[in-house]
């Protein structure tokens, strides 16, 4: 019942704020993500096997997208194309293209078990640093 609670009110927070409400399924397998200039930050590291919901808001200067990969890489060693500054997206389990400054998305995946990572693909931000990892059990 208080998460209930909780979720409702975050619910009305959020859209008394012109922000995205909370989805009905708020509270399992949900992920905050927070894109800024040139960090990833996630609400958790690891969630179950199943659908995953990532509440992503982009709190930078510039726009970012929110890439999810399926690797067995550490984020750092993705390979990054020299021409478009980007890395590779092998693995994609799926993203968010181009959110701006102070927009936020949502993103519903069914993530099965394993290492992902979890980057900005704006030519040359991943190589700036935006990118982390989340386990998925």
């Amino acid at each position: 019942m208080r998460i209930s609670i909780a979720l409702v009110a975050s619910a009305l927070v959020l859209a008394a704020c012109g922000e995205a409400a909370v989805p009905a399924d708020a509270g399992k397998g949900q992920i905050a993500a927070e894109l800024k200039d040139h960090t990833i930050t996630l609400s958790a590291k690891e969630v179950g096997a199943g659908t995953a919901t990532f509440l992503v808001r982009n709190r930078g200067g510039s726009a970012h997208d929110f890439i999810v990969l399926r690797t067995d890489l550490a984020p750092d060693k993705l390979t990054v194309d020299q021409q478009t500054q980007k890395a590779r997206e092998d693995g994609r389990a799926g993203g968010l293209q181009e959110l701006g400054p102070g927009k936020t998305g949502q993103l519903k995946l069914d993530l099965a078990p394993g290492h992902y990572v979890l980057i900005c693909n704006v030519p040359t931000h991943y190589g700036l640093g935006m990118r982390t990892e989340l386990t998925v059990r």
